[in-house]
This record gives structure tokens, C-alpha cells and sequence, in this order.
């Protein structure tokens, strides 16, 4: 037992732990507030020097350069001060909670605040809120890291933190407290809610206390007139999934985009800043957060042909910001999308009837809580934000209808959020709620075992008992001679049927092969494995290829546990090998290669596979499944290595010993 698990019982009593708890929330929520605000004054003055003040004594072409001067800056912050400030804040809490027990660096704070703030304020195309979470997260895990904390209660301060930050950036209390519960800690439980509401509630009233309270959009009271706008709302819904999937993936795309890019690291962000700029001279309103603008389209004030204009505009603006290195939220610009959108639909159905959608904006309105409730997977935030920020309550139920029909629609084609994608990628995977599924994540093909050791129908039963004892197995499969799977025979069966005598009468290995239930896919994974066997109450089940649609082998209880632990044990042991690259060499770079069909590397075994060794192969991906990467383990047309380089500069070395294939990614691993 450790110094602070000894301690942990005098400091947190069972009979007090819940108010020691909510006072440290509190204590959270107060710095969150403080820290939204002091943030929003920096925003302001940075965007006068780069920004305003350029505009009233220069010519406005300098306007390009604000953006330019603001990423480089940044560029430089995340790579000398703190990488974790880069991207959009919300990813790198989810980050610390899975991988470091909720710890940040004290000086992520900081620089958190300093590098968003020169982003937005030099006209980059991102929003508060995300470093707001960030900044108020890394204050809750450095007082739990003052106070010795065990991880459980360093989750709850930064979701305490998040949620504060997020309350008061909106004047949003309700909707803080749910993205605190909803997206951070991904639950919903009875000991955090408290905790996590008050820490929102406090960021609010000391924002409120000092900046005034009002409504961030607040719009004139609107009415649901027309009788079918909750089918228009459900047809927005499905339209502003795509539109999330589409923003999802832009995202992703953008930053694979400019890591691809061999380019020194500011000259990426110049490049960046040019683009944003040039994007900002045509069309000023894009940049930095937008909210006049979305005031404007909430009201009606935007020509319909012009909303969608600035979507495209704002789009690329911010897939750009985010790709080139600029550090800030993806929350509000999500808004603005939605309600660019939102607003040309109904501005749409008015132009072909005004009793169709007499009041356009309420699409608008929809279009925001919908379009953040796919990307985001949170509808609780996504509707609860949208009624406190507008301030019109009435909007409850078509907000609701488009919001939870878009989140709906949006996990047809993914369960990866705008805040999880990358991690995911990473092989980082964040777990919903209290349930803890670590085979999530593994595919049925690591633990297959193939149909090689096996009898044919017609087999003897001596033969099959012979063959069981010397494999020392409990069954062997029973196939066809046409590769088809009838069934399994296990050792107590024959040996009933040899105790009695009855071996050389009638009965064949047919005659008592056990069928098995419906196959698994090799490309499910073993969390679903262990639910069907205890679905059917068997112990082995059959494994189908699921293009072929041929039966491949079988999966076992005690293989499926192998192959767990076998993960567990490779994922330690990598671990290890890349902190030691990393310690050598701190430049380190991951490359995602998808291998061709005519690589050398396919058929291979990995054993055979010579790379450099400044370079190690981490993880296989086959048909979105991750398998565990052995010595034996066959290589296949199509499959995905993820390989960590030290340095980053032998990365092209290691990529043709890799033969032909398509780099699908880099993932920087900077100091």
C-alpha cells in the first residue's frame, strides 16, 4: 500500500466523501468561470491588435495576415510549450481520462488558455468553448493531483471543470452540467451529478456576476404555426446527419491532410493562416466564432442563398484552422453549420409556400442542436444548449424531433464522434457509460482457430478418440468434403458411446456431431463472441468470412480468453518498446499503412517481415477489426500496420521496406 492510498481514508471519510467531493466541484466551477472570462478578454485583445486595428489604420489585404501571424504563433506554443493544447480541447481531456487517470499538466492550463486565445483572436475559424473545457479540466485534475486523489474522483473534477467552463462560456448551466455527465465522463451517475451541476451552476453565477447575464442567441418568441413542421423537422434531421458524418470526417481528413504535408511544422501553419485569411477577405464572416452572424441567421436577417455561402465558407475555414494546428473548440462552429443549414431548409420550404414554414428560423435553430447532437453523439446537450442560449423554451419539441432524428441517423454510419474520431484512430478507445469492454476493441480473427485439425463425417470413432487424445482437445470440428461445417464432436460424447460398447454398431461421427448455432463474423469482435456463447450456453462457435460467406474456423471460450490476454501482454510490451524510442529519440512519428494487393508483404508472416530497427509494428487492422500482431501472423491484401518511426525522419526509409501500399495516415509523436 502506497503513501496516498494510506492516506486517502483520513482525508476522505466515507461518511464525508461526498461533500469533500462536491466543495472541491465548486472550487472547480469558480475557476472555470473565472477562466471563461479572462479568456473571452484575451480573445478581444488579441483580435484588436491583429484584427481591428488593422482594419481602421491599414488596408484590409493586411487582413490576411492576422490569421497567418496567429497560427504560427500557435505552431510554436504546441510544439515547444505544450502539444496537448493543439486541436479542439475536448479530445485531449477524453485522453487523459482513458490513458493517464485523468492527470494534465498544470501547464496545459496555461497555455491553454494563451494558444486558443491567439487562434480565435487572429480570425482562425474555431470556438470558445472546447479550451474553455480544456482550461477548466486541467485546473480539476491539478487540485486533484494537490489533494493525492485516486482516478475516479480526478475524472469527476475534470468533467466538474469541463462542465463549468462550458456553463459559462453559454450562460448554459443545465446544458454544462450535461456535457460535464454526457460527453466527458460518458455516464450518467447518481454520486456525479451533484458535483458536476453545482460546479456548472457556480460558473455561471461568477460569470454572470461580473460580465452580466443574458442569452448568447437570444431570438423573438417563435411560434410552430404549420401543422407538418415536425415532418419538415424530421426531414432536417436526417439531412443534418449527413451534414455531421460530412463534418466528422472533414476533420479527420484535414489533419491527415497537413501531417501528410513534409513541410516544416510553421510553415504548415502559414500556409494555413494564407488560406483562412484569403477565405476571411471574401467573406469576414466566417471568421473567429461567429455568433453576430448566427444571431443574424436566427432572426432571420441572411438571405437564404447567402446561408449557404457561408456554410461552404465556414466549413473549409475551420477544417483548415483545425488541420493546420490552430487550437480551439469545434462546438460553435458545429452551431454555425447547423444554422447556416437549418436556415436555408426553411428559408427553402417559405419560398415555396409561406404557410410552410412562416417562421424560417426555427429551422435554423433546429438545424444547430441537430447537427451538433450527431457529430457530438450528445443529444441531451444538444437540445438542452439550444433552448438556453435562444432563451425560447417554446422550441422544445421540434428541437427535440430534429435533434434526436439526426443523432439516430448519424450512427448508421458511425459511432465515432467529432471528439472521438481521432483517438479511435489512434487505437484509443473511449468506453460509453460504466461498462468496460476491453474486447470491444478486438477482432473474432485473433482468437480463430482454423478448421485444420478436424475428422469428416465418416470417420471412425476410435479414430476421432485417438485424434483427440494426442491433440489433447475436448472437440474437434466435424467438416464436409466440401470445406462445409457440420458440426463439433467432443471427447465425452465418444467416450459414452466407447464405454457402452456401442462403437462398431451403427454409430458414426454423424450420428453424434453437435450442430452449433449461427456463426460470428471474423470481423465482430470478441466482446460480441463471448455475448453470443452466452446467448446459445455453448462453449465454441463457428467463424465465417463475411465476403466469402465460407466457414473459416472456429472461436472458443479459452481461446477468446488467450487472445485477451494475448492483447494485454502485446499491448505492454509495445508500450514499453515505443518509451524507449521515445526516450532515445523524442521525434517519433506512427504511419498507418493499408497494404496493397500486389505488396511482397502479402502471404508473409510477420516474422518474416525485416524492418529497420528504429521502427516497430504496434497494430493490425482487418476489416475494422484490430488483430494482435505475432510472429505467425499471416498478412493479407487490404490490411492496415500501424508502425512507430524514431526518428520521423527515416519514416520513408521504413515506408519502402513496407513495399507498395497506401499511406493512409501519420500521427506526429512530438516532444
Amino acid at each position: 500500500m502506497t503513501h496516498v492510498e494510506r492516506s486517502m481514508p483520513r482525508l476522505f471519510h466515507p461518511k464525508w466523501e461526498p461533500w469533500a467531493v462536491t466543495g472541491l466541484a465548486i472550487v472547480t466551477g469558480v475557476v472555470g468561470g473565472l477562466g471563461a472570462i479572462l479568456f473571452r478578454l484575451m480573445i478581444q485583445a488579441v483580435h484588436f491588435v491583429l484584427i481591428a486595428d488593422t482594419l481602421q489604420h491599414g488596408p484590409h489585404l493586411l487582413l490576411v495576415a492576422g490569421p497567418v501571424v496567429g497560427l504560427i504563433i500557435v505552431s510554436l506554443i504546441t510544439r515547444y510549450g505544450a502539444k496537448e493544447v493543439k486541436g479542439h480541447g475536448v479530445p485531449q481531456i477524453l485522453e487523459s481520462m482513458a490513458l493517464s487517470g485523468g492527470k494534465i499538466r498544470p501547464r496545459v492550463g496555461i497555455l491553454g488558455i494563451i494558444a486558443p486565445a491567439v487562434t480565435i483572436g487572429s480570425g482562425g475559424s474555431v470556438g470558445r468553448e472546447g479550451p474553455i473545457a480544456l482550461i477548466g479540466a486541467a485546473f480539476g485534475s491539478s487540485l486533484g493531483q494537490i489533494f493525492a486523489l485516486p482516478a475516479k474522483y480526478m475524472s469527476l473534477l475534470l468533467a466538474a471543470g469541463a462542465a463549468a467552463g462550458i456553463a459559462a462560456t453559454f450562460n448554459a448551466p443545465i446544458a454544462g452540467g450535461f456535457f460535464g455527465l454526457e460527453i466527458v465522463l460518458g455516464s450518467y451517475q447518481i454520486g456525479a451529478v451533484v458535483p458536476i451541476f453545482l460546479a456548472a451552476a457556480t460558473g455561471v453565477t461568477v460569470f454572470n456576476t461580473i460580465m452580466g447575464s443574458r442569452a448568447v442567441l437570444a431570438t423573438p418568441p417563435y411560434h410552430v404555426i404549420n401543422h407538418f413542421a415536425m415532418l419538415f423537422m424530421i426531414a432536417l434531421g436526417l439531412l443534418m446527419a449527413l451534414v455531421g458524418v460530412m463534418y466528422t470526417k472533414g476533420l479527420t481528413a484535414s489533419e491527415d491532410f497537413f501531417n501528410r504535408l513534409s513541410l516544416p511544422f510553421w510553415v504548415k501553419a502559414a500556409i494555413g493562416g494564407l488560406m483562412v485569411g484569403l477565405i476571411g477577405l471574401m467573406m469576414p464572416q466566417v471568421l473567429g466564432v461567429g455568433y453576430p452572424t448566427m444571431h443574424l441567421a436566427l432572426t432571420n436577417q441572411i438571405v437564404w442563398g447567402l446561408l449557404a455561402v457561408l456554410f461552404i465558407l465556414k466549413y473549409i475555414a475551420t477544417l483548415i484552422t483545425i488541420g493546420a494546428g490552430g487550437s480551439g473548440g469545434v462546438f460553435a462552429p458545429s452551431l454555425f453549420l447547423g444554422g447556416m443549414v437549418g436556415g436555408t431548409f426553411g428559408n427553402l420550404l417559405y419560398h415555396i409556400s409561406p404557410s410552410l414554414a412562416p417562421h424560417p428560423s426555427i429551422y435554423a435553430i433546429a438545424g444547430m442542436a441537430a447537427l451538433f447532437a450527431a457529430s457530438a453523439q450528445a443529444p441531451f446537450v444538444a437540445i438542452t444548449i439550444l433552448l438556453e442560449i435562444t432563451g425560447d423554451y417554446r422550441l422544445t419539441a421540434p428541437v427535440m424531433a430534429c435533434a434526436v432524428v439526426s443523432y439516430l441517423t448519424y450512427n448508421l454510419f458511425t459511432r465515432d464522434s467529432m471528439y472521438t474520431v481521432r483517438l479511435v484512430r489512434r487505437g484509443i478507445k473511449i468506453l460509453r457509460g460504466d461498462e468496460v469492454r476491453p474486447m470491444k476493441v478486438i477482432s473474432v480473427q485473433s482468437a480463430l482457430e482454423p478448421l485444420q485439425n478436424s475428422v469428416f463425417p465418416y470417420t471412425p470413432l476410435r479414430t476421432a478418440w485417438k485424434k483427440l487424445t494426442e491433440l489433447n482437445r475436448s472437440f474437434l470440428p466435424v467438416v464436409r468434403s466440401n470445406g462445409g461445417l457440420d458440426g463439433i464432436i467432443t471427447l465425452p460424447d465418444i467416450a459414452s458411446v466407447i464405454q457402452h460398447g456401442e462403437e462398431d454398431r451403427e454409430y458414426t461421427i454423424a450420428s453424434i456431431v453437435r450442430p452449433l448455432p449461427k456463426p460470428i463474423f471474423t470481423n465482430q469482435s470478441l466482446d460480441e463472441a463471448i455475448r453470443y456463447l452466452s446467448l446459445y450456453d455453448v462453449d465454441v462457435l463457428s467463424v465465417q468470412d463475411p465476403e466469402t460467406h465460407k466457414i473459416v474456423g472456429v472461436i472458443t471460450r479459452s481461446g477468446i480468453l488467450k487472445a485477451y490476454n494475448a492483447s494485454w501482454v502485446h499491448a505492454v510490451d509495445t508500450r514499453h518498446k515505443v518509451e524507449k524510442l521515445h526516450r532515445n529519440i523524442s521525434d517519433g512519428v506512427f504511419i498507418e499503412m493499408q497494404i496493397a494487393g500486389n505488396s511482397s508483404l502479402v502471404g508473409k508472416q510477420l516474422k518474416d517481415v525485416t524492418l529497420s530497427s528504429d521502427a516497430l509494428i504496434v497494430s493490425v487492422t482487418r476489416n475494422e477489426g484490430n488483430l494482435i500482431p505475432h510472429g505467425n501472423f499471416v498478412i493479407q491484401a487490404q490490411d492496415r500496420l500501424l508502425v512507430y518511426v524514431a526518428p520521423a525522419s527515416h519514416r520513408q526509409k521504413v515506408i519502402d521496406q513496407l513495399g507498395s501500399g497506401e499511406i493512409v495516415s501519420f500521427y506526429q509523436n512530438e516532444p
